[in-house]
Parts: structure tokens; sequence; C-alpha cells
């Protein structure tokens, strides 16, 4: 059993050198860094020092609690009640039928060429092929 707690005292002095190395790595950035990303790094600063490993024995003396989530019950004839959906029309529909590739050259997102069909065109001109229908 001496073993496993000297597995964990290893373990949590691995954490603390591992979070001691990320916030010198962190105070690197801030060097760097000044004004809005100066400000924004040292937020990040804060709230790594909340979550900085604490001693073991606080750790494990911690109850763990699984949140309860109560479903309520639904009637047998529930179904029966709902009226069928109707389907979503193409204009409201999430995502297209049918997704466009992006472009190879500047990866911005392509629409169906206008003078042909057959290709697509981004927004600076490059064009390519449509794939064939499958």
């Amino acid at each position: 059993m001496g073993s496993v707690t000297a597995m964990k005292a290893t373990f949590e002095d691995g954490r603390e050198a591992q979070f001691q190395e990320m916030m010198q790595q962190l105070s690197a950035l801030q060097a760097k860094y000044k004004g809005v990303r100066g400000e924004l790094l040292a937020k990040v600063r804060e709230e790594f020092e909340k979550l900085k490993p604490s001693e073991p024995a606080a750790i494990d003396s911690k109850p763990v609690m699984k949140p309860v989530v109560a479903v309520a019950a639904v009637p047998k004839d529930a179904g029966e009640r709902r009226s069928p959906r109707a389907p979503l029309s193409p204009a409201r529909a999430p995502f297209p039928a049918k997704m466009l590739p992006s472009c190879r050259v500047c990866g911005r997102g392509m629409k169906i060429n206008d003078t042909d069909a057959n290709s697509l065109v981004c927004e600076r001109g490059h064009t390519r092929l449509a794939a064939p229908p499958q």
C-alpha cells in the first residue's frame, strides 16, 4: 500500500510541475503582448490560478455527486394527438441539400457559376468543376 501513496505523491508532483511550467509560458506570453491581448492573458492567468492543483487529500475527500434528472411521464396516446410535421422548405432548411465545397486556392465558400452551371466560383473568381451528382 505504501507504493500507492508514493505513486499518488509522484502524480501530484507531476501535476504541480506541469502547472508551474504552464504558468511560466503564460508569463512569457504576457511579457510579449500588451494592450487588449495582455488584458485577456491576465484574465486567463486568473482562471488558471483558480484551477491550481491542490493537496491530494482535498481532492480525495470531496464526494462526487451526479446530477439527477427527472423524466416526465408521457401518456400512451400522446403520439396519436401530434400533428405530423410538414417537411421544411428548402429556404428554411438549416443546411442546403448538397453542401458546396470550398475553394482549393483560397479556401472561401463557392457557389454555382451563373454562366456555366457545371462549374463553381468563389468570391475571388477562382473556378473549379462541380462534382458530378451521386
